[in-house]
C-alpha cells in the first residue's frame, strides 16, 4: 500500500492504491487533478492525461498540475469520456465520482478498451450493480474490489480487467453478484457494511413492488427478496472471515 495522502481522502486514496507502479495514468472526470499529481509527484506514474468534460474543473486540473510543476508530466485535456485518448497512451484507467450508468456509458463508448493491457479502476457514487453487470457482460473480470467509508458514505472500488474467458456470463435480469460484487473480506467491518447497505436497498425496492397487485410486480419483488437474502448471508460470511484474521 502506498503512503497515505491526506490531500486524496479516504475514496481516492482507496483508488490510488490500485494504480500499478509504472503505469501511465488516465484520470477521466479528473476536477482538481488530485490524484494524478499526487500518483506522478509520489514516482507511482511516470506520466498522467487528466480529463474532464467541461472547461472549468479542466481550468482547476491545469492550475493543480501547474503549482505542482508537473506540467511536463501531466497532461489536461477537455472532452467526454476516454474519446480524449488514443489506445496507446495509458495503462491504467481511473473513472471515479461518477454514477454507475455514466461510468458504463463512458466504457461502452471506447471499442479499445476491451484488452487484457488496460486496467479500469472504477469507483461509482450510485448503482454499482449496474456497472458490475455490464462489466459481466462485457468480458470484464473484477480483480478487487475494496470498500471504503468516507465521511457518512460507503463506496467500492472496482478494480478490472479483460478476461472473456474468466467471467462467467449470468442471464438473469437481477443476479445476486451484481450487488454483492468481490468486496474483500479483509476490509472487515467496512465492507459487511457495505454489503448491509445494498441488502437493505433491495428490501426497500421490493417492499415498493409488494405494494402492487401486477404479477410481475410481486415476481420481481420475490427476486428481489431472495437476492437481499443472499447479500446477507454473504455479509454474515465476511463479518466471520474479519473476526478470525
Amino acid at each position: 500500500m502506498l503512503p497515505y495522502d491526506s490531500q486524496l481522502g479516504p475514496r481516492l486514496a482507496c483508488a490510488a492504491d490500485l494504480v500499478r507502479p509504472g503505469s501511465r495514468l488516465a484520470d477521466v472526470g479528473t476536477d482538481h487533478a488530485l490524484l494524478p499529481v499526487s500518483l506522478v509527484r509520489r514516482g507511482v506514474c511516470p506520466s498522467a492525461i487528466a480529463s474532464d468534460v467541461r472547461p472549468g474543473p479542466a481550468e482547476r486540473a491545469r492550475l493543480s498540475v501547474e503549482r505542482a510543476g508537473l506540467s511536463s508530466r501531466i497532461q489536461v485535456r477537455v472532452g467526454s469520456g476516454l474519446s480524449v485518448l488514443t489506445p496507446d497512451e495509458a495503462d491504467d484507467l481511473v473513472i471515479a465520482g461518477m454514477g454507475g450508468e455514466t461510468i458504463l456509458s463512458i466504457l461502452a463508448a471506447s471499442l479499445w478498451i476491451d484488452s487484457s493491457r488496460y486496467r479500469l479502476i472504477l469507483q461509482p457514487m450510485s448503482r454499482p450493480e449496474l456497472l458490475r453487470r455490464w462489466l459481466r457482460c462485457h468480458g470484464f473480470s473484477i480483480l478487487r474490489e475494496p470498500a471504503v467509508c468516507a465521511g457518512n458514505r460507503l463506496y467500492t472500488i472496482l478494480l478490472c480487467e479483460y478476461r472473456p474467458d474468466a467471467v462467467p456470463v449470468g442471464g438473469k435480469l437481477v443476479e445476486p453478484q451484481d450487488y454483492i460484487g468481490s468486496v474483500d473480506a479483509h476490509d472487515g467491518e467496512a465492507s459487511v457494511l457495505y454489503l448491509q447497505k445494498q441488502a437493505q436497498r433491495l428490501q426497500k425496492q421490493a417492499a415498493g413492488l409488494r405494494l402492487s397487485h401486477e404479477y410481475e410486480d410481486q415476481a420481481q419483488a420475490a427476486v428481489l427478496e431472495e437476492t437481499s437474502r443472499i447479500i446477507l448471508e454473504a455479509a454474515v460470511q465476511r463479518s466471520h472471515h474479519a473476526k478470525d484474521r
